[in-house]
């Protein structure tokens, strides 16, 4: 069972992930998700042609995630606001575009990302 995530814990955490988004590493990005990670975001629809808007498994989120890193050159994430819940938190910052995202994680029992949804504000 997951502990709360401590106020503490989780803005460490969340320091942690956009700065290994900011880096542009495949591996130290990788390394939040679980092997068998479900993914979400109305992005995959538009960058990889699937209308579905989801990848699974760590294999298909690094392709996801490589092609990204490709077509942004630079990636900077500033975070507005970030909730708590029993197993989940939810990241409220403005992307590469300057859109404001939402991207909720949800935490297996060791810590790790098992899934992930991604929404986007509507541009104006």
């Amino acid at each position: 069972e997951t502990s709360m995530l401590t106020m503490e814990k989780t803005a460490e955490y969340v320091k942690r992930w956009v700065a290994a988004f900011e880096s542009k590493d495949l591996d130290r990005v990788l390394a939040f998700y679980t092997d068998d990670v479900i993914f979400h975001s109305p992005l995959i629809a538009r960058l990889s042609h699937d209308p579905s808007g989801t990848v699974q498994g760590k294999a298909a989120l690094r392709a996801y995630v490589k092609k990204g890193f490709e077509v942004f050159d630079h990636i900077k994430f500033t975070v507005l606001d970030v909730l708590r819940g029993v197993d989940s938190i939810a990241i409220h910052y403005k992307g590469i575009t300057g859109a404001h995202v939402v991207e909720v994680l949800f935490f297996d029992k060791d810590g790790a990302v098992r899934e992930s949804y991604v929404h986007y504000a509507s541009p104006d």
